[in-house]
């Protein structure tokens, strides 16, 4: 978003979303009022796929002011959930296309956001600087195609890089 614009409420996000298809909802399931399966409830973050018409159908499926509820299934068994909107870090869409609040987002995913992205190495990670290179060093390989008519004319075995092995 440019400066001075406002990011849009995560529940108009969301009714946009359904009205395309399934969305798939990440949240932060230690937050304050979520009610998930117990087996969920230490992770850092959980996607749930929610949606009108999916395989297992969600009657019960309310997007509104506080939050998302319904009843899901895990494991095939029936939970009814409650997502508070201030646990929710994005939602997407099926085509991918969505909208990530990084105000909302838990520190272990921001901390992985900013690793992936270059900003800074992974906890625990020494850089050594002039690191020693094996003074034994193998020169690249170059490897020339021939022409398509010099193949066929060429009607012996076709012989294998020695490099490529068969692994049973």
């Amino acid at each position: 978003m440019g400066l001075g614009q406002s990011v849009p409420p995560k529940e108009d996000v969301a009714q946009a979303l359904l009205l395309r298809g399934s969305i798939f909802v990440h949240l932060d399931p230690r937050a304050s009022g979520v009610a998930l399966p117990d087996y969920l409830s230490d992770q850092p973050q959980v996607m749930l796929q929610i949606g009108l018409d999916l395989p297992v159908p969600i009657p019960d499926l309310r997007v509104g002011s506080r939050g998302i509820s319904g009843t899901l299934s895990f494991n095939r068994e029936p939970f009814h959930c409650v997502i508070p909107w201030a646990a929710v870090f994005a939602l997407s869409g099926d085509d991918g296309r969505g909208m990530v609040w990084e105000a909302s987002l838990p520190v272990e995913v921001s901390d992985e956001l900013e690793r992936e992205m270059g900003r800074r190495p992974p906890v625990g990670l020494r850089v050594v600087e002039g690191w020693a290179q094996s003074e034994e060093r193998r020169e690249p390989r170059r490897v020339s195609r021939m022409p398509r008519d010099r193949v066929e004319a060429d009607a012996g075995p076709r012989v294998l890089p020695p490099y490529l092995r068969v692994v049973k």
